[in-house]
């Protein structure tokens, strides 16, 4: 490489060299090369657009054609009560997850940008480690949980009450679908947090105000904006669920997605289907446009940014509401509440023991003697595992793997090709809109994407087959393997491309010699995260396995909602098993390339 360097710096400069001589044709190649560049992105736009945008687009205008054109579908889906009393749950169910997420997450947050590094490192395995597990499995820990031999109705039997009924309602969609959005809230608030200037909260101290004042009139404005974006990501998260709802809701939790899949598998009502997925898709758009012109927002303060923009955002309205949370922290600060410092570490660490908790109520109830799901169990046996390991539950294993493995692979060549074309193109508009298109499924309610999945699929044959689920999979892995490798070839200096590329060295050989084995770690990790995302899909698992092609998402869900079956808490412990040694394996992997780095 520094023989390449040096044959680049020899390469005449001077003002009286030849226009026409060699170095300005190399200079010439280099920019003809480097523009081809953008032709990366274009296989994955065109798997993007046929395979997601155009059913999603078909599903749209099918809510206006089916059966006949026209509005009918908007005036049944607008005009019958159990409808709207549908949406109107939806939009109520969402807001008050987003509510306990940020109640429930702020001090975490807080904490592990504040806190130890024992304590900051707990937080993050207790966030980190939910995510890694399917939403059915914790679907499935929440039953439990709240069921009416669950623990908390145990607990509450001890202070002499009744038990509650909490499954089937409302209030257990709100616990579980809360707990499900949790990383969404934390990741911003800690991303806010750490651009924060600790001399601001100092100088309030320094200045008479107590500890609680100073938080509430000097940090918290300035963590406005990672509330706003957290709170963004979570409305519009919770207001496409379809598992929980589907799973803990009954007819009194119903959402908008248990809607959309009803009138399609049961009903084969596609009019109704396409017409209330359009409703579902506007409500989201319309969430987000009417949240930026509020809150005058742009794009990237949405994803958090503080510092001027902070300050600027605090101090848009709110100024009634932070004056009587001054007065009301002044009197804690009075009281002597606010002066513990341990006190805020261990609510920060309770909270986390929270909502790490379900993960390991399963343990016991794989081990349950009998198919009631009760806690603590009345028995011990080992009946479950043995189930695990028959033809019913390793088939659809054997097709979630096999999926997931060809996702991997064509999601992580479509998605590095586009990450080049992005970050080492030069066609003007063209990143922004190839960006825009990869991170598209991201934005848009999967239940949605699954309803036009299955009605265009079904058209073509491509329902209840391997083939459809993984064409649907690389459309939704796509975001994640397009932006972990955007930002490993944002870190990767492009002189040594150019010097290669000055020497003569077509793409090819850039790609293999240099610029892939210099981005390896990247090209991993997203191939991991592609893997699980394909691995633990579930909505649109549900909505295209059949008879024929099952995965495990949909043999759990199936388990779930037309059985009581302990083998899916067996399922549980092998999942958490196999994420704790994906953890370790990845942390083992990262020291020992610093290791190897920092030698080299």
């Amino acid at each position: 490489m520094a023989g390449l360097a040096e044959r680049v710096t020899t390469t005449p400069t001077s003002p009286d060299a030849d226009p026409s001589g060699p170095a300005s044709r190399t200079a010439g190649g280099r920019r003809r090369r480097r523009r081809g560049w953008d032709l990366g992105g274009v296989p994955a736009v065109l798997v993007v657009t046929l395979v997601f945008v155009l059913p999603v687009a078909i599903l749209c205008l099918r809510s206006v054609t089916e059966p006949t054109f026209g509005l009918e579908n908007f005036t049944r889906l607008l005009g019958h009560s159990g409808y709207v009393d549908n949406i109107v749950r939806t939009i109520l169910i969402s807001a008050a997850s987003t509510f306990v997420a940020l109640i429930f997450g702020y001090p975490i947050a807080y904490q592990m940008v504040h806190g130890g590094t024992w304590l900051c490192t707990f937080l993050t395995v207790a966030i980190m480690a939910p995510y890694l597990t399917s939403i059915l499995l914790r679907s499935f820990s929440w039953l439990v949980i709240l069921g009416r031999q669950g623990p908390v109705n145990k607990l509450i039997e001890q202070f002499g009450l009744e038990p509650i009924a909490m499954v089937f309602t409302p209030i257990a969609v709100v616990v579980s679908l809360s707990h499900y959005l949790l990383p969404l809230m934390i990741l911003p608030l800690a991303a806010t947090m750490r651009s924060v200037d600790d001399s601001r909260m100092r100088a309030a101290t320094s200045l008479g105000a107590g500890p609680a004042q100073a938080f509430v009139r000097v940090y918290l404005p300035l963590t406005k904006p990672g509330i706003q974006a957290g709170s963004v990501l979570c409305f519009v998260y919770g207001i496409g669920a379809f598992v929980i709802p589907a799973l803990l809701g009954g007819s009194k939790g119903s959402m908008l997605g248990s809607l959309i899949h009803s009138a399609i598998k049961q009903s084969g009502d596609y009019g109704l289907a396409s017409a209330a997925a359009l409703v579902l898709g506007a409500l989201v758009l319309v969430i987000v446009l009417v949240f930026q012109r509020l809150t005058g927002m742009s794009t990237t303060e949405l994803a958090g940014r503080s510092g001027p923009t902070a300050t600027r955002s605090a101090k848009r309205g709110g100024g009634r509401a932070l004056r009587l949370a001054g007065r009301a922290a002044g009197g804690l600060d009075r009281l002597g509440v606010t002066r513990s410092r341990r006190l805020p570490k261990v609510l920060a660490a309770a909270l986390g023991a929270l909502v790490l908790a379900p993960q390991f109520i399963v343990i016991p109830i794989s081990f349950a003697s009998t198919q009631a799901l009760i806690f603590p169990p009345v028995g011990y046996s080992t009946q479950w595992y043995a189930e695990f390991f028959t033809a019913s539950w390793l088939d659809p294993l054997a097709v979630s793997v096999r999926v997931a493995l060809f996702v991997t692979l064509i999601a992580g060549v479509l998605g590095t090709l586009a990450a080049m074309g992005v970050v080492r193109g030069t066609v003007r508009g063209w990143g922004a809109s190839t960006s825009t298109l990869m991170m598209l499924p991201l934005l848009f309610p999967t239940v949605v994407a699954a309803a036009g999945f299955y009605v265009e699929f079904e058209r073509i044959g491509l329902v209840d087959t391997e083939l459809g689920i993984v064409l649907a999979h690389v459309t939704l892995a796509l975001p994640f393997v397009f932006s972990v490798v955007s930002a490993g070839l944002r870190s990767l200096n492009p002189v040594y491309e150019r010097a290669a590329s000055s020497l003569g060295a077509r793409r090819t050989v850039q790609l293999r010699r240099i610029v892939l084995p210099l981005i390896a770690p990247s090209i991993l990790t997203a191939g991991l995260f592609a893997f699980l995302t394909s691995f633990d899909e579930s909505t649109v698992a549900i909505f295209l396995s059949g008879v024929h092609v099952k995965t495990l998402p949909k043999r759990i869900f199936e388990a779930l909602s037309l059985e009581t079956n302990p083998t899916v808490a067996v399922i549980s412990v092998f999942v958490m098993v196999c994420a704790a040694g994906i953890w370790l394996g990845y942390a083992l992997f990262r020291r020992l390339t610093q290791t190897s780095r920092s030698n080299s």
